[in-house]
C-alpha cells in the first residue's frame, strides 16, 4: 500500500479536520472550566489575566490526551460514514482498491495518533505538572516579597511558619503602614503575641537579611499552664519606643523547590524506558501505553460502529455505545496494565496491542466488504 493512496487523498483531510475541531473544541470546553479556579488562585497573589492565560496553558495537555481518543473514534465514524454514502468508497472498490486500505489508514491515523497520545503522556505531561507548580510558588513568593517590602499603607494577613501578621491601615498621618499585630501559638496552650503602633521594613545593601522596625511596641508572653493546677499561670508582658528585628526573606518567601517529584519526572529518558525503572516509573510508562493503543483502537471502533449502524436507527446508538466502550476500555485497560507493569515488556505491551485491536479487527474481517458500499433504506 502506498503511503498517499487513493483512499488516504479521500480521508485525510476531512478526518485532521474534524480531529483538531473536536480537540479545539474540548479544549475550549475545559480550559473554561478550569479558568475559575485558576483565576481565583491568581488574585489570591494579585496576578494578572496574563498570570491565568500561562497558568491555563499547563492544562491542556492532561486535556488533549484525555480527549485524543474520542476524537479520534468521533472524527474516523463521521469522515468515512459520509464518503460511504457520497458512494466515494464504492467508486474506489470499482477501481479494485479493497475495503483492507480502509482499515490500513485508520491504523495509520490511529498509529500517528498513538505516538502523539505516548509523547503527552511520557513527556509533555509531567513537565506540564512541574511547570504549574513552579509558577504558582514564583507567583506567591513575588506577592509575599511585595506585600512585606512595598512602602505605604497596608492591610493584609499572612502566615508564616505558624506566625500570623496582620496589618491595618494607618490612623494617623503620623504612621507610616499602620498598625501590626503578630501572633505565634506556644506547645501547651501557650502563645506570644505583639502589638506595634507602626512599622517599616529596612531592605539591605545585598543578601536576603532584612531588619523590621517595629515602633512603641508591646509584646505579651503567655506561658503554658502546668500539669495538675487549675490557677492560670501570668502574662507576661514588655513596652518599648523601638525594637527592631532581623530576619531573611528567604524564610517568609522560599524559592520553589526545583527538584522534579516522581510524576513531574518524563518517562521518554533512556533511564526510564529500561527494565531496571523503579515500579511507580513502570507503572507510570504502562498507563501511559495503554492510553495509546486506545488511539489506533478507536479509529477501528468507528468502522465497527459504521458497520454495526446498519441503515436503520441503529445509526444513531452506534457512535454514543462505542464511545462508552472506549471509555469502559481505557480505564479497565490503563488498570489492568499498570497493576501488570511489572511483567516483561514484550508480553505486557504484546499483549495489550492484541487486546486492544484484535475484537475489532476480528470483526472487520468478517464485515468490512460493506464498508464500501453506501447504506439504503435509511430512514
Amino acid at each position: 500500500m502506498t503511503l498517499i493512496g487513493p483512499v488516504t487523498r479521500i480521508l485525510l483531510v476531512p478526518s485532521l479536520l474534524r480531529l483538531v475541531g473536536l480537540l479545539l473544541l474540548v479544549e475550549a470546553v475545559f480550559l473554561a472550566e478550569s479558568f475559575q479556579g485558576l483565576m481565583e488562585a491568581a488574585l489570591r497573589y494579585d496576578g494578572s489575566l496574563g498570570d491565568v492565560l500561562y497558568l491555563l496553558s499547563f492544562r491542556s495537555p492532561e486535556i488533549l490526551d484525555l480527549a485524543l481518543a474520542l476524537g479520534m473514534l468521533i472524527a474516523v465514524y463521521f469522515t468515512i460514514a459520509e464518503a460511504r454514502n457520497r458512494a466515494e468508497l464504492i467508486i474506489l472498490a470499482t477501481a479494485s482498491v479493497s475495503w483492507t486500505r480502509v482499515v490500513g489508514f485508520c491504523l495509520m491515523l490511529g498509529a500517528i495518533g498513538a505516538c502523539l497520545s505516548f509523547l503527552i503522556a511520557a513527556y509533555l505531561l509531567p513537565l506540564a505538572r512541574f511547570a504549574e507548580r513552579i509558577a504558582l510558588a514564583e507567583l506567591r513568593k513575588d506577592y509575599v516579597i511585595a506585600q512585606v517590602l512595598t512602602p505605604g499603607p497596608r492591610s493584609t494577613v499572612q502566615t508564616f511558619d505558624d506566625i500570623t501578621f496582620i496589618a491595618t491601615q494607618p490612623h494617623t498621618d503620623a504612621q507610616e503602614r499602620g498598625q501590626l499585630f503578630v501572633f505565634q501559638p506556644g506547645e501547651d496552650g501557650g502563645w506570644r503575641a505583639a502589638v506595634s503602633r507602626d512599622w517599616n521594613i529596612q531592605s539591605p545593601d545585598n543578601g536576603s537579611q532584612y531588619d523590621i522596625v517595629l515602633k512603641q511596641l508591646r509584646a505579651y508572653d503567655k506561658a503554658a499552664p502546668i500539669a495538675g493546677r487549675d490557677h492560670a499561670r501570668p502574662i507576661s508582658a514588655i513596652t518599648t519606643r523601638n525594637a527592631r528585628f532581623a530576619f531573611d526573606m528567604d524564610d517568609i518567601a522560599p524559592n520553589p523547590e526545583r527538584l522534579m517529584r516522581s510524576d513531574e519526572r518524563p518517562l521518554i529518558q533512556a533511564s526510564t524506558m529500561n527494565s531496571d525503572a523503579d515500579p511507580d516509573t513502570r507503572t507510570r510508562i504502562a498507563k501511559a501505553v495503554a492510553r495509546a493503543l486506545l488511539v489506533p483502537a478507536a479509529a477501528l471502533f468507528a468502522l465497527v460502529a459504521i458497520l454495526a449502524a446498519g441503515g436503520g436507527y441503529g445509526r444513531y446508538l452506534a457512535l454514543p455505545i462505542a464511545a462508552l466502550m472506549i471509555v469502559t476500555l481505557d480505564v479497565i485497560g490503563r488498570t489492568l496494565m499498570g497493576n501488570a507493569a511489572a511483567l516483561p515488556s514484550v508480553l505486557l505491551y504484546g499483549g495489550g496491542a492484541l487486546v486492544y485491536l484484535a475484537p475489532p479487527l476480528a470483526y472487520l474481517l468478517w464485515q468490512g466488504e460493506q464498508l464500501m458500499i453506501p447504506v439504503r433504506g435509511a430512514p
